[in-house]
């Protein structure tokens, strides 16, 4: 049997329906849009990552600056060990003497400082030091790294209640 329908096979090429002028090629805006959104996510993605590992950093060497810092306050009260302020004379009854300096510590630049106060109270000697130890950072990609600890401690020498030297409190 033979059909007056006609075989459809989708749109007909000459069927006279076509888009107007205004909607052809917005696949390719719409593309290029998207292109261009990826590009800048990517940009942003990147930025950040890229300032995390600057924080990161910037962290690790603050961290390792305050024990620096932390390393030359602790060397400031050793050298006030009677021991050492005296090499020849350990036992003198006498309070040691701040010590300032730059103790040798890698990849840093430490200074530390001291200052005493003397007070009197009653037979006792009492010394009163403050030490302030400063670590600046050196060799670091981040620059401007620093920390600083400060320790406030006393010494006492009271010869009527020790009979022998140091004279500790």
């Amino acid at each position: 049997m033979i059909s007056n329908l006609p075989i459809f096979s989708g749109r007909p090429w000459h069927s006279g329906i076509s888009l107007p002028r205004r909607q052809r090629g917005i696949s390719v805006i719409t593309g290029i849009f998207l292109l261009l959104l990826m590009a800048v996510l990517a940009a942003v993605i990147a930025n950040v990552v890229s300032t995390a590992h600057v924080n990161l950093a910037a962290d690790i060497g603050g961290a390792r600056a305050y024990q620096a810092a932390r390393a030359g306050a602790e060397w400031g009260m050793y050298k006030l060990d009677p021991y050492q302020s005296d090499p020849t004379n350990p036992l003198a009854a006498a309070l040691p003497a701040c010590v300032n300096g730059n103790p040798p510590i890698p990849d840093h630049a430490v200074t530390v400082t001291c200052q005493s106060w003397d007070a009197t109270e009653g037979s006792r000697q009492i010394r009163i030091y403050r030490i302030v130890s400063l670590a600046i950072a050196s060799n670091v990609k981040a620059p401007g790294i620093e920390r600083q600890v400060e320790v406030t401690l006393e010494k006492c020498r009271d010869p009527l209640v020790v009979t022998a030297a140091p004279f500790d409190c």
